[in-house]
């Protein structure tokens, strides 16, 4: 969805992950429309793409190979597979109330659209909800930024988008609330976002906390001592979760390096300083000593 066409042929797909496209196929998120008839050859040519041709006669996809010979290439393969918008954005929003029009109004073409209204805690009115996607490219935030001025919400916009959380620009529209759908979902891996964990970052001051230390259901947002944290990686998210879950079973004490192979960190990040990066804000109510770590508010 991050890509300029937000498309890709089925055999390159298959490659790379062939369990993920029977199920992105199965679950009809992605669908078939037209070919991309291009081909590795299997012979001289194999270490460049050539064109596939359709042969009416034969009535297949093939290419001739260097002595000459026809071969035959599976259309199915060749297949253009696109993101069925509207079924995701179904599941996106299956956990709430939700108005939607019969088909999502386009706002830029390919990049933005208007998917309805959905009812959350605390909203005295139905909020309206975009969707965009490629939000770090230049580009495509300058349009969509000038787009927030032209049309500014009553109260308050939630903008969902596929970019990752720590790649969105800051608007100076305010009453348009840009989100991450990673940050947001209800579980690793799935579509459906949280319900509690949207309404957090939509009205953060309303939400019934735990002094001096609380966070949202998801770990994207920490309040500590009056101050709101907001940490937007997936694993940064997931270590959190992993040390308020042992601190909230007052077993606050667990070892750095289970922490980071439980969040998925590769072997060269092996301290909490190159797992959070530049920012050091986490040290204020995390601890870390002799190779364990724990919440210390």
């Amino acid at each position: 969805m991050e890509t300029r066409a937000a498309k890709i042929q089925a055999a390159t797909l298959r490659q790379v992950a062939p369990r993920a496209t029977d199920e992105l196929l199965g679950a009809k998120l992605l669908v078939a429309s037209g070919h991309i008839p291009v081909v590795t050859a299997m012979d001289a040519f194999e270490d460049e793409p050539i064109p596939a041709e359709w042969c009416a006669k034969r009535r297949q996809f093939g290419y001739h190979n260097s002595v000459g010979r026809w071969v035959v290439v599976d259309a199915d393969e060749l297949a253009a597979l696109i993101v069925a918008y509207q079924v995701i954005f179904s599941k996106m929003l299956v956990g709430f109330e939700r108005s939607a029009p019969e088909h999502p109004i386009s706002l830029i073409d390919g990049i933005a659209w208007d998917i309805g209204t959905i009812r959350l805690t605390g909203a005295k009115s139905p909020v309206p909800v975009w969707f965009a996607r490629r939000l770090a490219d230049p580009g495509v935030w300058s349009s969509l930024d000038a787009l927030f001025e032209r049309r500014p919400p009553d109260e308050v916009r939630v903008v969902l988008t596929s970019t990752r959380g720590d790649r969105i620009p800051i608007t100076a529209n305010r009453r348009n609330l840009v989100v991450s759908v990673a940050d947001v979902v209800g579980s690793p891996g799935k579509l459906a976002i949280s319900p509690q964990a949207l309404g957090a970052r939509v009205f953060p001051g309303q939400v019934q906390r735990k002094f001096p230390i609380d966070h949202s259901e998801d770990c994207g947002i920490v309040w500590h001592r009056g101050e709101t944290l907001t940490f937007s990686g997936d694993k940064q998210r997931l270590l959190l979760q992993l040390l308020f879950a042992a601190y909230e079973a007052k077993s606050p004490v667990l070892r750095v390096a289970y922490v980071l192979e439980e969040a998925s960190y590769k072997d060269q990040v092996n301290t909490l300083k190159k797992a959070f990066g530049r920012r050091t804000d986490w040290q204020r109510f995390i601890k870390f000593d002799d190779g364990n770590c724990w919440i210390e508010p």
